[in-house]
């Protein structure tokens, strides 16, 4: 040995130094099979090399040893320091399973169903009693120190069975009857992630688990939640709603953090220009990243001027890089329209400079609808030509109208905002109903013919109605021979195709109606041929001014 002792020390240690006696040595040296310890003795006890599993101690480190017998290998006592430990710490492991304390014990390495913990001495714990889920990475646990419980102990096997996963419940019982108790909607608290779904994130806030849904877990759009956070992770979280009855918890964490819409009316007023990423593509439209958590929506509308587009990828592909200009803000409501196609020139104001209101624009029928006809004046410029500006007596479906037919037409209204442009075609001439006056003798075609009198459609192109007492009061052989139909006429003498001449008797502009009186005019045409033959003669009679009257029996 390199150490000399005095007398009474040597005394002294061999004394202690007997079979069955725990002393501390010092760390000598180490062959293949054995760990040489220094325990006061002619020669340095022999400790079997395997007892150390954790490590081997350095020479000069002082270790607590059992003597179990004084002669083993080439003469040497026999010791282990293992059963020294477990003899030292069984009756602190025993205490603590007695009272049901936690023990802290490092984790060695992995064994069939379980792993091996140091608590003092070497205990058993299953896989299924290292954590509150099962464990599928066993080697991040090994050098670990946790607090474990034990769950069963037998000295004379030496077995000792013990739990972190029990430790942790009873652990989160504690704190979860204080959560429960101090726990309010509006609290801001610390959490540790322990588990993820597609739906969203489990949180552990104090021995009680809220979920974090995915909606709230930022204010961008998570597709997957494993891609912002992770098991184990810390986090901050607001509880949003707490059912005290079923002890439901739901979380928040995106309001915590700042809202990317908070000022934006500031950064992106309407007609600023903006560059974006094209994120996703709709039937009706784009979706366009222009920051973090900002999506604008470029509506089909908004992508071509002189191109109908049918589908945006027509124009536009997931992940391009665009510019836009925006035209729409509405902050309480997330919202933000886009256009593609105003970055370039409007063609509408270039249309509405030449030609204003009033004027006649020149164009080809684009598309024929059921209430008019698309009229095509420019490259992205369609006007509408309603049907009741077909003609002016017209209200019909543009049967006489179709596609690529070329026109021309008056601009009745113009709205550069809105994208809208009115044309008349009747409007090129005058109205009918303008130049027409009570009293006039028109002719036209029955259309017609009802119960209460007769249609015509006059040649200026206007509806007339003939009602029955205005048709003609009587029929004598002076206008056609026939004596038998002097009574008065019911209308069902006239048919469709039949021409009449009568005369106006009201015009009702508002509804454009114009009434007609075959009588009146009758009546009229009796006093014109009155007045031709009788000249100024004072009230003649018919058969003074054509002679039927007189006696031919003379003559």
């Amino acid at each position: 040995m390199t150490e000399e002792f005095g007398m009474e020390e040597m005394l002294a240690q061999s004394v202690e130094a007997e079979t069955g006696s725990i002393i501390e040595g010092t760390v000598v040296s180490q062959n293949e099979s054995y760990l040489l310890v220094n325990v006061g003795l002619k020669q340095e006890a022999a400790l079997p090399l395997k007892e150390f599993s954790a490590g081997v101690p350095k020479t000069g480190e002082k270790i607590p040893v059992l003597i179990l017998r004084m002669s083993g290998p080439e003469g040497r006592p026999l010791a282990s320091w293992r059963q020294a430990r477990e003899r030292k710490n069984w009756t602190l492991i025993a205490d603590a399973k007695e009272k049901n304390v936690p023990i802290e014990g490092r984790i060695v390495k992995r064994i069939k169903g379980g792993v091996t913990i140091d608590i003092g001495l070497d205990a058993f714990m299953p896989a299924s009693q290292i954590d509150e889920r099962p464990v599928s990475d066993f080697d991040k646990w090994i050098g670990q120190t946790v607090q474990v419980l034990i769950l069963e102990m037998d000295r004379s096997k030496g077995n000792v069975l013990v739990s972190r996963r029990r430790f942790l419940d009873q652990e989160k019982t504690l704190k979860r009857a204080i959560t429960l108790e101090t726990l309010k909607e509006g609290d801001v608290v610390k959490g540790k992630v322990t588990g993820l779904t597609n739906f969203g994130a489990f949180i552990d806030i104090g021995g009680i688990e809220g979920l974090l849904h995915v909606s709230d877990m930022d204010w961008v759009r998570v597709d997957n939640p494993k891609k912002l956070m992770d098991v184990g992770q810390d986090v901050d979280v607001k509880v949003l709603k707490h059912d005290v009855a079923t002890h439901r918890i739901s979380l928040g964490r995106k309001q915590l953090l700042t809202h990317p819409w908070e000022g934006i009316e500031a950064r992106y007023p309407v007609g600023t220009e903006v560059k974006g990423k094209v994120t996703g593509l709709a039937p009706f439209g784009a979706f366009v990243e222009i920051e973090r958590g900002i999506e604008g929506l470029i509506h089909l509308s908004e992508l071509s001027w002189t191109v109908r587009v049918k589908h945006p990828q027509e124009v536009l592909k997931a992940g391009q890089d665009v510019e836009a200009r925006v035209i729409a803000l509405d902050r309480a409501k997330e919202k933000l329209s886009l256009s593609l196609k105003r970055i370039g020139a409007n063609p509408w104001e270039d249309v509405a400079k030449k030609h204003p209101v009033g004027s006649t624009v020149e164009g080809e029928v684009s598309h024929v609808a059921a209430f008019g006809v698309f009229v095509k004046v420019a490259d992205g410029v369609e006007a509408l030509l309603k049907n009741q500006d077909l003609a002016w007596a017209e209200t019909a479906a543009p049967q006489s109208l179709k596609v690529g037919d070329k026109i021309k037409a008056k601009v009745l209204e113009m709205d550069v905002p809105a994208e809208k442009m009115a044309l008349g075609l009747k409007q090129l001439s005058a109205d009918p109903l303008g130049t027409l006056h009570v009293g006039d003798a028109v002719t036209g075609l029955v259309t017609n013919v009802a119960e209460f009198g007769i249609f015509v459609k006059l040649k200026s192109g206007l509806d007339g109605l003939v009602r029955n007492v205005e048709l003609n009061q009587f029929k004598s052989k002076f206008f056609d021979g026939d004596a038998s139909r002097s009574k008065e006429s019911s209308g069902h003498e006239y048919k469709q195709g039949d021409e009449v001449t009568a005369s106006v008797i009201n015009i009702n502009k508002k509804e454009r109606k114009v009434e007609l009186s075959i009588r009146r005019y009758e009546r009229d045409q009796e006093k014109v041929l009155l007045k031709k033959y009788c000249g100024k003669q004072s009230n003649p009679t018919l058969g003074e001014a054509t002679g039927w009257g007189n006696d031919d029996s003379d003559q």
